[in-house]
């Protein structure tokens, strides 16, 4: 079998097992998963993550979330555990049995992020992020805007309107938001001011790629509980010019010119 067939065989295993798995073990179904666990507006959105016609879009960070929700283990997903319905259910059986009271999970204390729940109750819930896009014409609905929906979950994790999912980590005086998008594996991380976060609107600063580029940009918007119109939104933000940084071609030029750069 030729690695083609290897990988349209794992597809096809992981389609199965996430479409019994919400069948069998998901409380509500395809609609409790994707509004009440990750935080999708619609059930579909579920649905197109292991769409019969398209290769499986559903990550790690999905099933992490599945697991603190549902208690399905991370292993059940294993490519060395074969669509077998028994086996399956089995699997989750006996992971469930083996729960103790108290998980460690990645929200623990370490040196640099904090377990503060004090701030994480005023955090967790559904937020607006106000922002102008690298392009402003790819957000014409919204008046060349981005008005993104984010939920912060009980579990720390983040997910926001288009599907980009994440993690929240508190540090002592800012916090970050690490996301991947689910159409690649780059990161964006948001950072802004513990400080800030009782008053129901907060700034952050946000490193991200410009679309379908490699180039990195920075941007300066803001989170609000309050969802405004995109007019409101831009009077807040104010000039574009003096909350958005893009990468310099010719920087990036002058930097090639010096030598390889390796990854």
């Amino acid at each position: 079998m030729d690695y083609k067939d290897q990988s349209e065989l794992k597809n096809k295993r992981l389609r199965e097992k996430f479409n019994y798995i919400i069948e069998q073990h998901i409380p509500g179904g395809k609609r409790a998963l994707a509004i009440e666990t990750f935080g999708y507006e619609r059930e579909n959105q579920v649905s197109n993550l292991c769409a019969i016609n398209h290769k499986p879009s559903i990550k790690k960070m999905h099933m992490e979330s599945m697991e603190k929700h549902h208690q399905i283990p991370l292993t059940v997903w294993d490519n060395d555990l074969d669509f077998n319905k028994r086996k399956i259910d089995q699997h989750i059986n006996t992971y469930k049995a083996s729960l103790k009271a108290e998980r460690i999970s990645f929200e623990e204390e370490d040196n640099i992020f904090t377990n503060d729940k004090k701030l994480f109750e005023h955090l967790k819930g559904v937020w607006y992020a106000y922002l102008y896009p690298s392009n402003p014409s790819s957000a014409k609905e919204t008046e060349g805007i981005w008005i993104v929906k984010t939920t912060i979950n009980d579990d720390y994790t983040v997910i926001d309107y288009w599907g980009n999912a994440g993690y929240l980590k508190i540090g002592q005086e800012q916090s970050l938001i690490i996301k991947q998008p689910y159409e690649n594996n780059d990161l964006t991380v948001i950072r802004f001011s513990n400080r800030h976060v009782s008053f129901e609107h907060f700034r952050f600063t946000i490193i991200s790629n410009q679309n379908g580029t490699i180039n990195e940009m920075v941007n300066f918007g803001f989170y609000a509980r309050k969802k405004y119109t995109p007019q409101e939104a831009k009077e807040i933000l104010g000039d574009i010019k003096k909350v958005q940084l893009k990468l310099d071609s010719g920087f990036d030029g002058r930097l090639n010119e010096q030598g390889i750069v390796k990854y």
